[in-house]
């Protein structure tokens, strides 16, 4: 049994790289390589492979889930008792479960098949590439004046371009970027190698660049307060300096003329939310409003919630014509009600949290800015969701929970080498 599971875990990285390939190899099966079934079903069979590395890895019984598995064990019987119990909607309760839960698998993954901080660095550069490459498209898109779809440029603004590559949306892609920038520049810190340093630090231009080209404002303020979060693990005093840099930054952008190409753009961007006219399109029919929706329809039944899949999301609009509540937990809240909304945000919270404490028990090895790199990537990712319904997409949850676990992982070895 022992020689099947180290067999198996010796072939599991393999199939991780994959798993972090999955927006460039899910574009390809769908829209380069179409594939009868294989471009349908080909990330399940992925997670399901994946789950027997990890049932093989918990049998070996070496890795102990610290005390998140009980917020996370009630969250998963919170979601059962919803599915079913909504028997008159049922095909609606089992998408909505499934595209919640099938993601949250990542975190297992994570937690039980990492076997050494090398293998995470290895991992990580794998999706920084990937991430460069999906950021490096986005540029190209708008250096080519490729046209953005309507739905994604509003209306009475200069930026008419905005990247969005080739997953889903600029919001996603700003998303994405806001995620592999960080680990780019912990890549940076790291290295010691000329060659190396270059090389990441292009990564890191690119992606940032990206970034601003989405033009996604949620994306920019949670990477903006996430790097603030990361300098203040870092050194407090350069977490002041960044503040006061801010500052200084957004006062000089504010007084920047309209017709100042690139930064007259940018500043109607930045300040456009502040002002009357955005308050009331919002309220009216747009994010606000949305949130408003989702608190409404918590109202109905506030413990519990309408029901999986019955609002906000992809299942919600497929089956009820419900529109996006443009934040995920906005849709959770409607979904899952205060119960689960609560168990959700705390499961979250836990997770970061031992994102913070593994960054502190390495903060003396040469792997400390990496770790902290990918802790702030996670962090801006899960403000996002505030504003956007990214855990929506497949790729971005499977990436958040997959890493989440990895932190765990690390937490509950240091934990472990120091009672043994």
């Amino acid at each position: 049994m022992r020689d099947t599971v180290l067999k198996w875990g010796g072939q599991s990285n393999t199939w991780l790289y994959l798993l972090l390939a999955y927006p460039l190899i899910d574009y390809l099966l769908r829209n380069i390589l179409p594939i009868p079934v294989v471009s349908s079903f080909w990330d399940e069979v992925l997670l399901i492979v994946l789950s027997l590395f990890t049932f093989f890895a918990y049998l070996e019984g070496k890795r102990a889930m610290p005390g998140i598995k009980h917020v996370l064990a009630a969250l998963f019987v919170l979601g059962v008792a919803l599915m079913v119990t909504d028997m008159a909607n049922w095909k609606a309760s089992v998408e909505g479960f499934r595209s919640i839960y099938q993601y949250l698998i990542a975190f297992f993954i994570g937690f039980y098949l990492l076997k050494s901080i090398e293998q995470l660095e290895n991992l990580l550069k794998g999706l920084v590439i990937v991430g460069f490459l999906t950021g490096l498209y986005g540029v190209m898109q708008v250096v080519l004046g490729v046209e953005t779809p309507g739905s994604w440029v509003q209306e009475g603004e200069a930026i008419t371009t905005r990247a969005f590559s080739f997953v889903t949306s600029p919001n996603v892609l700003g998303s994405y970027m806001a995620l592999i920038a960080p680990i780019a520049t912990g890549l940076f810190l790291k290295t010691t190698s000329r060659k190396e340093k270059l090389i990441w630090a292009v990564v890191t231009l690119v992606t940032l660049l990206a970034l601003l080209l989405t033009a996604s404002r949620g994306a920019w303020f949670a990477l903006a307060f996430s790097l603030f979060i990361c300098f203040y693990l870092w050194k407090r005093r350069i977490a002041l300096y960044l503040v006061l840099a801010g500052i200084i930054a957004v006062i000089g952008l504010y007084n920047v003329p309209d017709s100042v190409p690139m930064l007259g753009s940018l500043k109607n961007r930045v300040f456009g939310i502040f002002t009357p006219e955005y308050l009331a399109s919002s309220m009216q029919a747009g994010r606000l409003d949305r949130w408003g929706d989702a608190y409404d329809k918590m109202r109905i039944e506030p413990l519990f919630g309408v029901g999986l899949g019955h609002h906000g999301g992809a299942v919600g609009y497929r089956h009820f014509g419900t529109i996006y509540s443009d934040s995920y937990f906005f849709k959770s809240l409607a979904e899952f009600g205060l119960i689960g909304i609560t168990l959700l945000l705390i499961f979250v919270t836990m997770m970061l949290r031992n994102g913070v404490r593994a960054v502190k028990v390495w903060r003396n090895s040469p792997h400390f800015f990496l770790l902290l790199g990918l802790f702030g990537g996670l962090f801006a990712v899960a403000l996002h969701n505030f504003v956007e319904n990214i855990f929506e997409v497949p790729f971005m949850a499977l990436y958040f929970w997959l890493f989440g676990g990895i932190f765990s992982a690390l937490l509950a070895d240091q934990t472990q080498s120091k009672r043994g």
